[in-house]
């Protein structure tokens, strides 16, 4: 059990005579102070741990009392003191004030400097981040977050007429800011205030097309460069697999000129068995690759391989590649969605599409997959399967 009193240390005397009065701790055989910001003139005002002969004694030890009793409550609400070490119990004791009465907008700091987080989800979180400071004040402590408060946020964003993801999404990040002070002791809710609140559930986006659909978008005789730069990138991304555009570009097609090997990286740093998406490179796209492949390896667009400009480019040319064809909703995305559901369409094995895909194959937690595991050589026959489902 660690004891406390109040002390003056003769050898820490300041220059010119006086003592700064501390918080002696003595736990597990050592002994720590922590120095408070009262000073007394000279040794003679302190006995037995009291302040006396001055005129504001009385105010004084009331103030040395009121110290001593925080330090105590943090002592008393630590349950594993008996396994800290001196030091280790003063960091505590001394950082507790840190640790109670946080703002909103200062965990929102600390947890944007601390997280590892991805350049793409950082902009995400500053949009959320941006409508929940709108509407709640940034002063407002996290303690003081309620049931009625998420009710109230929730209402506020439905009246702005935004989409049910869009709602789930601003939602969601304030819990991840909630859970992130519980973890770190800023705040303990007698009553979480996310209990039982239902959040909008995610919007599917149903962007695939049928295969007649997709053999149109191949078979298309296109005069324009751009259009037929955009309608290539689709088809590219459908033959190999529906990888996503952020990973095609990381690709250096002089490397992996027969196989692509690669990490997806929306999901690189979850746990997963299937770390790395690899298959042969189907003759279809290297076709594409080797139209497009710059001297360096990558598949480029105008002088820039910025990921922005290829969203931007696509953003701009896909819907000009829909009317075209006479399709009413085309994205890049719907590459990817259409190839997933073209190849269950034709029995594939959902396990080998989530490889493909770079999902993680051990969804179901069955013991199962501590034996059995998706091969490249799996992948590979069921991506000829689908593109041999266009011929």
């Amino acid at each position: 059990m660690a004891n406390i009193n109040a002390v003056i240390v003769p050898a820490k005397a300041l220059k010119d005579g006086k003592h700064k009065i501390r918080i002696s701790v003595a736990h597990n055989g050592e002994t720590r102070y922590i120095v408070t910001d009262i000073t007394i003139d000279s040794a003679k005002e302190f006995k037995n741990g009291t302040i006396v002969k001055r005129p504001d004694a009385a105010i004084l030890n009331t103030k040395i009392r009121g110290l001593m009793q925080k330090c105590q409550s943090t002592i008393d609400e630590i349950d594993y003191v008996n396994g800290l070490s001196c030091a280790e119990l003063v960091y505590q004791i001394k950082n507790s004030e840190n640790r109670k009465h946080r703002t909103l907008s200062s965990i929102y700091e600390e947890y944007i400097e601390n997280a590892r987080i991805k350049p793409g989800t950082l902009k995400c979180y500053d949009i959320c981040w941006k409508a929940i400071s709108g509407y709640l004040n940034k002063g407002l402590l996290i303690e003081n977050i309620t049931y009625a408060t998420i009710l109230c946020f929730d209402k506020h964003l439905w009246k702005r007429g935004l989409k049910p993801t869009t709602i789930r999404n601003y939602l969601v990040f304030l819990n991840i800011l909630m859970n992130y002070a519980k973890k770190c002791g800023y705040v303990n809710f007698k009553v979480d205030p996310f209990l039982n609140h239902q959040l909008p559930n995610n919007e599917i986006r149903q962007s695939w097309l049928s295969v007649d659909e997709v053999k149109s978008i191949r078979d298309l005789q296109i005069k324009k460069r751009s259009l037929a730069f955009c309608r290539d990138l689709f088809m590219l991304s459908y033959y190999l697999g529906g990888i996503n555009l952020v990973d095609l570009l990381d690709i250096d097609f002089n490397e992996q000129t027969t196989t692509i090997h690669y990490v997806r990286r929306k999901t690189e740093n979850r746990p997963k068995l299937n770390k790395f998406v690899e298959f042969d490179i189907p003759e279809e796209a290297i076709a594409i690759i080797d139209r497009y492949k710059g001297k360096d390896g990558h598949i480029i667009a105008s002088k820039t391989q910025r990921l922005t400009r290829f969203n931007h480019f696509l953003s701009y040319n896909m819907p000009k590649l829909a009317s075209a064809l006479g399709i009413k909703k085309l994205i890049y995305y719907s590459a990817r969605k259409s190839f997933s559901q073209h190849a269950f369409n034709l029995g594939v094995n959902t396990s080998v599409i989530d490889y493909i895909l770079g999902h993680s194959v051990d969804k179901s937690n069955s013991s199962l997959y501590s034996y059995i595991y998706v091969t490249p050589e799996m992948a590979t026959k069921a991506i000829r399967l689908v593109l041999d489902n266009l011929k």
